[in-house]
């Protein structure tokens, strides 16, 4: 993406099981760590609330493109870590989506 203005955004989000709120809240705070270093990663929040999200927890994250999305997402750390995290939430009750998305600054 050579835009500036343009980012890659990848919402993650899930229900945990009743009982495992702290432990994914954990997992995700992990995740948001581990992300912040890797080459690419612009920007994150790990989502602990939400009045239409159900009891749902997760993440977004901004990149420079998909490409260092993807290699962060694949690394042996985070698909460990997300595999532990699949056994935490409720069964389907976990979805992950991503956009090209156009940024823009508040007016001055």
């Amino acid at each position: 993406m050579a835009d500036s203005n343009v980012v890659y955004v990848r919402l993650s989000l899930a229900k945990p099981r009743p009982g495992h709120e702290a432990q994914v809240a954990k997992i995700d705070q992990d995740l948001m760590r581990f992300f912040a270093t890797q080459p690419g990663y612009l920007h994150g929040y790990q989502i602990t609330a939400g009045d239409s999200m159900a009891g749902r927890l997760g993440r977004l994250t901004l990149w420079r493109s998909e490409q260092d999305a993807d290699r962060a997402a694949q690394t042996a750390h985070v698909l460990a870590i997300r595999s532990e995290l699949l056994m935490l939430v409720e069964d389907g009750e976990h979805v992950e989506d991503s956009w090209v998305a156009q940024a823009y600054e508040p007016a001055s």
